[in-house]
């Protein structure tokens, strides 16, 4: 998997909650996880035609928070359906979990990013050494890099994949 996402900037404040904000409700009651249905919500709470509208490579950059209240996959989920990057200031650590297990790349904890973009500047983010570029303000930031235990996690297209991955292993193995 390539860790490096070059696309729009998506800028979104503190306080984003998971239900309502990022996804509906109603998803994380029927325990839905189907990307296909995720994806066309993301972030409707805010902007209803954001999914429309984001691309692949974009990444989310959002303040103190994101993702907050009860940690559902669901908009996580909705991140990895999109096959969006997350560079935030700060993440509740159920969401920030719900991140890898969904396969989405985020770097978790960006202090003062909100103030290096805005939506539509040109982005590059290398989520594998933590590197932030705004390519429309030439600048750039170094953040700290997730463990390589964790970008294995979502290289392989989180929790899920890994596990039925180890099991064939394991299968395998034994023959």
């Amino acid at each position: 998997m390539d860790f490096t996402y070059r696309g729009r900037c998506w800028k979104f404040g503190d306080n984003i909650a998971v239900d309502g904000d990022m996804m509906p409700l109603e998803f994380a009651l029927q325990r839905e996880t189907r990307l296909e249905v995720l994806g066309p919500h993301l972030m409707g709470g805010l902007d209803p035609d954001f999914a429309k509208k984001a691309k692949p490579g974009d990444i989310i950059v959002a303040g103190k928070r994101f993702a907050q209240g009860n940690p559902h996959i669901q908009g996580l989920l909705g991140v990895a359906a999109l096959k969006l990057g997350l560079v935030v200031e700060s993440i509740p650590r159920g969401s920030f979990r719900n991140a890898i297990n969904a396969g989405a790349p985020i770097l978790p904890r960006c202090p003062g990013v909100t103030g290096m973009a805005d939506t539509g500047d040109a982005l590059e983010v290398d989520f594998a050494a933590g590197r932030f570029r705004n390519l429309t303000r030439c600048t750039e930031a170094q953040f700290e890099p997730l463990d390589p235990s964790l970008l294995e996690t979502i290289a392989i297209g989180g929790w899920k994949a890994k596990v039925l991955a180890r099991v064939a292993k394991m299968k395998a193995a034994a023959g």
